[in-house]
């Protein structure tokens, strides 16, 4: 990433992947994060490409990844991939069979019956922990003085108050001056389409193993962090 003047740091936080913890939901959950102090260079490359597909008949009202076509698909890898070398994406990687119950199932009695749902507190807390712990060890991030985090509005609201508690914990605890966390839909800010492209390319190289598209921005991603590959236990089995 290329030094710059500013010392705002914008965090645009997605994730890939579903919350079924069961051999019917997807392997792996990933949480991305797109980093830069520059949220704005170059993205106009984006929203041209989406007047130009509206110009051609293309109802492209904003960009995302799982449902775009492969052909506006491959035009939106190509932009990323060249874009200027102002921002950085690292992610969290979980293999959620090997992830123990206790880390997504709540537990409590209503009316003297046992209730089990799956809420996923701790495993949220701990993914956010440990995408945290990478960006902020990077050199390049430990000068900024405000910190701005942008997350998907596809967030529950459960999952936005655990998110919030987490972020906003470790940001104390690294004693930052300032720092703002936001809740928007994906469709109204490009840095949020981009992590949802690098997010969905991480996903898929580690769902499919395939990797066309991750092999396009690879090098922006400076971390991959396998949360439980030290595990053995697999918890089920996938289909």
């Amino acid at each position: 990433m290329s030094e710059n003047n500013s010392k705002t740091l914008y965090l645009f936080v997605d994730e890939s992947g579903n919350f079924d913890f069961s051999p019917n939901g997807t392997k792996y959950f990933v949480l991305s994060c797109l980093c830069t102090f520059l949220p704005v260079r170059e993205r106009e490359k984006i929203i041209d490409l989406r007047y130009r597909a509206l110009k051609n008949g293309i109802d492209q009202e904003f960009f995302h990844a799982t449902e775009d076509s492969q052909d506006i698909r491959n035009k939106v890898f190509d932009i990323i991939k060249n874009l200027k070398d102002d921002f950085e994406i690292h992610s969290v990687v979980a293999q959620k069979n090997k992830a123990n119950s206790t880390l997504y199932i709540e537990e409590y009695k209503k009316r003297g019956k046992a209730i089990r749902r799956i809420v996923g507190a701790e495993f949220y807390q701990r993914a956010c922990r440990t995408l945290l712990q990478y960006i902020f060890n990077r050199p390049n991030f430990q000068h900024a003085d405000r910190i701005i985090v942008v997350l998907g509005a596809i967030f529950t609201k459960e999952k936005q108050s655990l998110i919030c508690r987490t972020l906003k914990k470790y940001l104390k605890e690294k004693c930052l001056k300032s720092f703002e966390i936001y809740f928007h839909q994906a469709k109204a800010d490009i840095n949020c389409q981009i992590a949802d492209y690098c997010g969905w390319a991480i996903a898929i190289k580690w769902e499919r193993k395939e990797d066309r598209s991750f092999i396009l921005i690879n090098d922006k991603v400076k971390s991959e962090f396998e949360m439980f590959k030290s595990g053995n236990i697999e918890y089920y089995s996938y289909k």
